[in-house]
């Protein structure tokens, strides 16, 4: 199993409890006040209009934005003064709305980029020599190689990142995430500009994943993606949470159609 299985986390416990969260840029509150729970084992929908606060929000869970005000517990621990990288060796990782591939290097070495604790990586680990890191390197390109097989890049592994498709570019970041073997996995519209044959492919590996005990929040702006996708939805608008349901219930309360559902 390529995912973190969900050690010590109870089936009705949230393996992430976000409570009172503010992010004000300036005077602008992004987030206003946003509460949520992510319960194990399920792909939870974030969505909303642009200009709703989601992507903000996510970053802010990812500790690549603080908070100005609010908590953020993953697995009954507060994170909230926890740094990204450090939330990341928890098993809490995102992926961004726009690609960021390392463009100038191979598909494999944008994998490998990912790997975490790497002996030679460290200045002891490059003075002490090959013969100290050789093992980490070749457990982290077989686990590579594993993903690349799995997401039917493998014949791409020596071409370089930014020469593959926005389709192909995601399906890297995904993979680059899951180097980390995630507990959490924070999707930033993973569908966004790529083309409808793999879109369904990622569908496809998002639901066998979720099968594998991996928890996933995703902000998506593709309604039926999430409506297929997703377990619960939770919806924002202008930096407040508006409901929280299924896609279904969603759409019989007036509130939210008219915020965002309408058509």
């Amino acid at each position: 199993m390529l995912a973190h299985p969900e050690v010590g986390v109870a089936a009705d416990r949230p393996l992430l409890v976000a409570d009172d969260i503010h992010r004000h840029f300036e005077g602008l509150h992004a987030v206003d006040g946003v509460s949520i729970e992510v319960p194990p084992g399920q792909i939870t929908g974030l969505i909303g209009p642009n200009g709703a606060g989601k992507s903000t929000f996510l970053a802010v869970v990812a500790g690549t934005l603080p908070v100005t005000a609010g908590t953020i517990v993953f697995d009954g621990v507060d994170i909230t003064p926890a740094p990204a990288y450090r939330r990341a060796r928890r098993g809490l990782v995102r992926t961004f709305q726009l690609p960021s591939e390392f463009a100038r290097l191979t598909v494999l070495e944008n994998l490998l980029v990912a790997a975490p604790d790497n002996r030679g990586d460290s200045l002891v680990g490059a003075l002490l020599g090959k013969r100290y890191w050789i093992e980490d390197e070749r457990r982290y390109i077989k686990d590579a190689r594993a993903l690349l097989e799995r997401f039917g890049m493998s014949a791409k592994e020596s071409d370089y990142a930014g020469n593959m498709s926005g389709g192909q570019k995601r399906l890297i970041e995904i993979m680059r995430a899951l180097m980390l073997k995630p507990r959490l996995l924070l999707l930033d519209e993973p569908m966004s500009g790529v083309h409808p044959k793999i879109v369904l492919e990622i569908q496809r590996y998002l639901q066998e994943l979720r099968a594998e005990g991996l928890t996933i929040l995703m902000v998506e702006h593709e309604l039926h993606m999430v409506e297929r996708l997703c377990d619960s939805v939770i919806v924002m608008a202008q930096g407040k949470v508006i409901g929280s349901g299924t896609m279904s219930s969603l759409r019989k309360q007036r509130e939210i159609v008219d915020a965002y559902l309408v058509g």
